[in-house]
């Protein structure tokens, strides 16, 4: 038993879990397709770090009352990505700063050192805006211990004040 309780098992095994709740809310809510293709544009234009593989991909609808944590209003869109082997976050980090700026503004944060799986190290947030428009680089999944590390980047349109 012990053996599946892993988070190199549990991790990936939850996020396939999230992914296939998302389509099956997709389907049964459905989804603002002109939302979706902004989304995907947006996605288009941050490009994909050098040598990155595309791994996954959703997009799910929140209205903010769904859930106790502060989601954004309307649809997200996210893309998983594995860098290259050997490439670390902040690599990934300096090369989306540099490619969106002055366009978008970023916003860099850091976890909690811990916060992404057994590892102290920790990972970056990076809140880009621009007008409207909201894209978030998650590297966690650099850090976590996963048997593939992944980043992530999330598109979505801003409704209010902040992403």
């Amino acid at each position: 038993m012990r053996r599946f309780l892993r988070p190199a098992i549990v991790i990936p095994a939850v996020a396939l879990l999230l992914f296939a709740g998302g389509v099956i809310y997709a389907y049964t809510r459905g989804l603002d397709s002109g939302a979706v293709d902004e989304n995907e544009q947006v996605l288009a234009e941050a490009g994909v770090y050098p040598g990155s593989t595309e791994v996954g991909r959703s997009s799910e609808t929140f209205s903010g009352a769904e859930s106790a944590v502060p989601v954004p209003k309307g649809v997200v869109t996210t893309v998983a990505y594995a860098p290259p082997d050997g490439t670390d976050q902040l690599e990934i980090v300096n090369h989306y700063v540099g490619r969106l700026r002055p366009e978008w503004s970023p916003e860099i944060e850091r976890s909690l050192a811990g916060a992404a799986g057994t590892t102290t190290e920790r990972s970056y947030r990076v809140t880009f805006t621009r007008g409207e428009q909201c894209l978030i680089l998650g590297t966690a999944g650099m850090v976590a211990d996963l048997a593939q590390p992944v980043y992530t980047l999330s598109a979505y349109g801003r409704e209010g004040a902040s992403c």
